[in-house]
C-alpha cells in the first residue's frame, strides 16, 4: 500500500525485462485480440488498452504462463473468501483482483518497505483499520481479517473521490499524493493526472486491469492453474477466543500439524494466543465440528466445567493423503438453476465449481453435467447422539414450513455417485444413480434456532445435505423453519 523509490525502481525494470522477453516465450502473442478483450471488459475502472497493460499481461503470459498458474490456483483457496466479505460490504466483486497485484495471493509476501500480507499493509496503517500487528500475530497474513480491513479502507477512498481508479491508486500510495496530483493536474481524471503520480502509481491502474484480464481470460492462453487439494479449497474460518495451540488443533481435527500451519499463517509462534474480540482460525470444512466440539468443552453454554476427553494422537504428514477424504458426484443441471444457488446447496463456491469443471462462464444449460465433491464423512472430536429407533411409520408431529416461495418447489434431480479417490479421477466412470434403499427405521431431530440443514449433516456420521433434502422432501426454494422435526434415517 505504501510506494517507495526501490520498489518502483525494481517494479519498472522487471516489467521491461519482461516485456523484451516475453515474445520467445509466447510467439502467438496476439496484441489487437487481447485489445479487444480488454477494451470489451465489464470493470470497475475504465479498461485502457496501454503499452503498460499490455506489459502487465505479457508477465503473466511469460514463461509458459508460470506465474498465472501459481496465481490463479491459489484463487481458488482465497477468491471465495473475498467474495464474501465483498458482499457484507456492498463493494465490487472486481476488487478481489487488487489483491493479485499486491500480493500474488501470497498470504506472507513482504515488500521492501515492508507492507505485508494478502493486501499489503503496512503495519500502522494495519493496526489503524483493525489488524492485529505484534509478535504473536500478523493478521494482514489471515484473508478473513485483512480483506475486511482492505474493504474498510477501499470504502473510505471510494466514498472520498467517487472514482475507482482514484481509489485504487490511493489505496497504492495515499490520498496526499492523489489530492496533490489533481491540484497539479486541474482534474480529477486518473488517466489525465496520471503523470503527476510517484512512478509506481502510474502503473498501478494497468496492473490491475492485468491481473483482471489474466483471471477472466487464462484458459484462452492454454494455462492450467495449479489447483490445490480439496483440503486447501474447502475451508471454515472459526471464531477462537481461548489460547490454543497448533498441536492440540491438529489431534482434534485430525490434520498433521504442517496443514494447520499452512491453513494460519497469521501467527507465528505455532499458537492462537488468548482473545475477547477472537482470531479467525481456518481448517478445511471436513474437519472444523471436531475443533468447535472442543472448544465447545472450553467454553460450556451452562458455564460449567466440562471434562475434557484424553486428545488422540496428532497424525503424521507422511499419513496425510488428501484426495482419499473426498468424493465426486455428478450433477445433471435443471431448468432454472443458477450456478450460485447450486453452490450453496452443494456447500461449496462458485469458484470450486468453475474450477473443478473448468467452466470459462458462470451460464449453465439444461442438461449439463457438473462435478461435485463432498467429504467421504466429517470429522468429529466427540461421540456423536446415540440414534434413537422409532417407527418409520410415525406421523411428523410439526409440518415443514418454507421460509419463503421463490417459485413452484420442483426436486433437485438426482446426483450420479462415483466413489472413488481425486487421484483416480481421470479413469474414473460414472456410477450408478444414488437411490435410498430400504431402512431399519427413523430418528427426528429439531432445527433449532439459528441452525441450518449443513449444521444438522455435520451432526451425524455419513449424513449429508443432499440426504436431508431428500429424506424431508426439501427442495432449494422450500426450507424448514426454526422447530421443525426432520426425518432422519438410520444407516
Amino acid at each position: 500500500m505504501e510506494p517507495s523509490s526501490v520498489r518502483s525502481l525494481f517494479a519498472t525494470l522487471l516489467c521491461l525485462f519482461l516485456f523484451t522477453q516475453t515474445k520467445a516465450n509466447n510467439p502467438n502473442f496476439n496484441s489487437e485480440e487481447i485489445r479487444k478483450r480488454v477494451e470489451t471488459m465489464d470493470l470497475i475502472v475504465h479498461p485502457h488498452y496501454t503499452t503498460a497493460v499490455e506489459g502487465y499481461i505479457k508477465k503473466y503470459l511469460a514463461y509458459d504462463g508460470g506465474l498465472t498458474k501459481r496465481v490463479m490456483g491459489r484463487s481458488a483457496v482465497y477468491f471465495p473468501i473475498f467474495d464474501k466479505y465483498l458482499k457484507e460490504h456492498k463493494m465490487p466483486q472486481d476488487l478481489k483482483y487488487l489483491a493479485i497485484v499486491e500480493s500474488a495471493l501470497v498470504p506472507k509476501a513482504v515488500s521492501p518497505v515492508g507492507a505485508g500480507g494478502l493486501w499489503q499493509f503496512m503495519a500502522e496503517t494495519g493496526r489503524g483499520y483493525g489488524l492485529t500487528i505484534n509478535r504473536e500475530v500478523d493478521e494482514r497474513s489471515c484473508a478473513h481479517s485483512s480483506t475486511q480491513a482492505a474493504m474498510k479502507y477501499l470504502e473510505r477512498q471510494f466514498e472520498r473521490y467517487g472514482s475507482w481508479e482514484l481509489a485504487l491508486a490511493a489505496y497504492n500510495c495515499g490520498a496526499g499524493n492523489i489530492n496533490r496530483a489533481i491540484k497539479r493536474a486541474r482534474t480529477d481524471d486518473y488517466w489525465k493526472l496520471s503523470q503527476y503520480l510517484p512512478r509506481e502509481t502510474r502503473n498501478f491502474v494497468p496492473a490491475f486491469i492485468g491481473a483482471a484480464y489474466i483471471a477472466n481470460y487464462f484458459h484462452l492462453h492454454d494455462i492450467e492453474p495449479n489447483i490445490p487439494n480439496l483440503d486447501m479449497q474447502l475451508t471454515e474460518g472459526i471464531t477462537v477466543y481461548d489460547q490454543i495451540d497448533f498441536e492440540t488443533i491438529a489431534a482434534v481435527s485430525g490434520l498433521p500439524v504442517e496443514v494447520v500451519t499452512e491453513l494460519n499463517q497469521a501467527f507465528k509462534k505455532g499458537y492462537i494466543p488468548e482473545n475477547t474480540q477472537g482470531y479467525h482460525v481456518v481448517l478445511p470444512k471436513r474437519v472444523a465440528a471436531g475443533l468447535k466440539e472442543y472448544l465447545s468443552l472450553l467454553r460450556p453454554d451452562n458455564g460449567e466445567p466440562m471434562e475434557i476427553p484424553e486428545l488422540p494422537a496428532m497424525p503424521d504428514s507422511s499419513e496425510y493423503f488428501p484426495e482419499t477424504y473426498y468424493f465426486r458426484s455428478l450433477y445433471t443441471v435443471a431448468e432454472g438453476d443458477n450456478i450460485e444457488e447450486l453452490a450453496t446447496i452443494f456447500n461449496c463456491s462458485v469458484y470450486n465449481l468453475k474450477f473443478w469443471n473448468k467452466l470459462t462462464s458462470l451460464r449453465l444449460t439444461k442438461g449439463q453435467e457438473l462435478a461435485v465433491w463432498f467429504p467421504n464423512e466429517l470429522h468429529h472430536f466427540l461421540q456423536q447422539p446415540e440414534k434413537i429407533e422409532i417407527d418409520p411409520a410415525a406421523e411428523r408431529s410439526t409440518p415443514i414450513q418454507p421460509m419463503k416461495k421463490l417459485a413452484p418447489p420442483r426436486k433437485i434431480p438426482v446426483l450420479k455417485t462415483e466413489v472413488v479417490p481425486v487421484s483416480q479421477q481421470a479413469s474414473a466412470i460414472p456410477g450408478f444413480i444414488m437411490e435410498e434403499k430400504a431402512s431399519p427405521g427413523f430418528q427426528f431431530y429439531q432445527l433449532q434456532q439459528n441452525e441450518n440443514l449443513i449444521d444438522v449433516a455435520q451432526k451425524f456420521k455419513g449424513v449429508t445435505l443432499k440426504d436431508l433434502m431428500e429424506w424431508n422432501g426439501f427442495t432449494k426454494n422450500s426450507v424448514p423453519a426454526p422447530g421443525t422435526k426432520l426425518v432422519i434415517k438410520t444407516r
